[in-house]
Formats: C-alpha cells, structure tokens, sequence
C-alpha cells in the first residue's frame, strides 16, 4: 500500500511541476542553445579584450562579494539575535537597496561622487580642490555602488541563516567567559561556515551579471556585460557578444551549482 502511495506521490509531485521545468527550458536552455549557435561561426574565439572584460569583472565582484560578507556579519547577527529599538526599520531600510534598479543605483552614485557631486563639491568647500571628483566612473565608484545594494542583500541572507542556529551553543560559550568577538570567531562564524560561503557566492554571481551600475559608470573600466551591450546594439557583433555572454554565464553557473553544492551538503 505504501509503495502505491509513494509511486502515485513522485507521478503528482512531477506533474505538478513540469509546467515549471517546461518554463524553464523555454528561457533557460533555448536561449543558451541559441548563443552557442551565434557562436558557433566564430569558433567561440576569445581575444584579449573579452578576457581583459572577464578578468575586470571577476575581481570586481570577488571584491564586491569579500567586502560585503565582512561588513555585514556582525550586524546580520545583531539583528538575528538581539531585540532593540528601530530593529523593524533597520530591516525595511535595508530592504530599499535591493528594490532599485541597477541604473537608480548608478545615477545615486554620481550624484554623490560624480564630477560635481555631493563629496566632491563639500570637500572642495573644505581644501579648494574637488577631491574625489569623478571617481563614480572609475573602480571606486563602481565598488562603492555595487555595495549599495549586495551589503543589503549580504546581510539579509547571512540574518535568516542566524536565526536557524542553535542558541545554545552561543549561550554555552558565553558562559565559559567569551565575549562578543570570541563568540563571533570561534562558535557562530564555524557553524555558520556555510551560509558564509553560500551567501559569499551568491553576491558574487549577482555583482558578475550586474548591467544597470555597470552601464552607468564603467567609462574607465571594461566590464563584461557592458561589452556584451555594446557588442549586440552599438556594433551589431551577434558573435562576439553571444561568446562574451556564454563566458559570463559559465562563471554565473559555477557560482550558482557551489551554493546549491553547500546548501545540499549543510542538509
């Protein structure tokens, strides 16, 4: 009876979603199907620009994603286990970020460090000259924006996963005499070691395939989805940028099929 009822279980669970997996398959693998053929002429030819693009946003995103995972662990801990006072708007406010888009994001980071922006202008108020004007279009800008909105989501991400943790284990460590930073480093960030990573990898491939920052402030630096726009509307290079899109979309996969690795190993 039990074998019945489980065959008939898997029939419903697999026929309850195939409409998803036939979704999927139309914007996932026809798509990818169809970069490989526009490709494919070229012979998947990679020249030094594209890698010089690839290395550019591989370090980027690695920078974005560190910096994001040291800013943020402590008060995602905070909020995880400490109840205080604006606690629900601290929450609501981080959610902001990750609502706006890229090109928001960018546009919010010339105005405050663009050539005529608000740090800029102030510190020229204070030494005579525009400090910092400009540097929305260079690395710091584009490091400083993507922040914006991956420390949010960082620390949202790396909250939920604290409040799943057993509280005992960081009471049991309080009462041996570790204080804050001692917990922190020898109990929760150990037990914790894989919705770190998990969360690391996840800002990760959302910086990699960022385009609205990246558009509004890569003038000088090459960024990979910035070529890809560039190759597909303004030279109308279908191969070039069908190439630059499958190797932006390896990284992404590698990214994504990590976390799904650590996430199924924490089970």
């Amino acid at each position: 009876m039990m074998d019945v009822q489980e065959r008939r279980s898997r029939w419903l669970g697999a026929a309850l979603t195939a409409p998803l997996l036939l979704f999927f398959l139309l914007i996932l693998a026809y798509p990818v199907g169809r970069l490989a053929l526009l490709a494919a002429p070229n012979g998947m030819h990679v020249d030094a620009a594209m890698l010089r693009s690839l290395r550019n946003s591989l370090v980027l995103s690695l920078a974005v994603a560190l910096v994001s995972i040291v800013v943020c662990i402590i008060p995602a801990w905070a909020l995880a286990r400490w109840n205080f006072r604006l606690k629900l708007l601290v929450r609501s406010a981080l959610t902001v970020p990750i609502m706006f888009s890229g090109v928001v994001v960018g546009f919010l980071a010339i105005l405050t460090i663009g050539r005529v922006g608000l740090v800029p202008r102030f510190l020229e108020m204070l030494t005579g000259k525009p400090l910092l004007s400009g540097a929305a279009y260079g690395a710091t800008g584009l490091v400083l924006a993507y922040l914006y909105f991956e420390i949010p989501r960082a620390t949202l991400a790396l909250e939920s996963a604290f409040r799943e943790m057993n509280i005992d284990y960081e009471a049991a460590a309080a009462t041996l005499g570790l204080g804050p930073v001692g917990r922190m480093r020898r109990v929760i960030a150990p037990l914790a070691r894989r919705a770190i990573i998990s969360t690391f990898l996840l800002t990760f491939s959302v910086s990699l395939g960022s385009y609205g920052v990246a558009l509004m402030l890569s003038r000088r630096l090459t960024l990979l989805p910035v070529d890809i726009y560039t190759a597909f509307t303004g030279f109308l290079d279908d191969e070039r940028a069908a190439t630059m899109s499958l190797m932006l979309l390896l990284f992404a996969l590698i990214g994504a099929a990590c976390s799904r690795f650590l996430e199924g190993t924490a089970e």
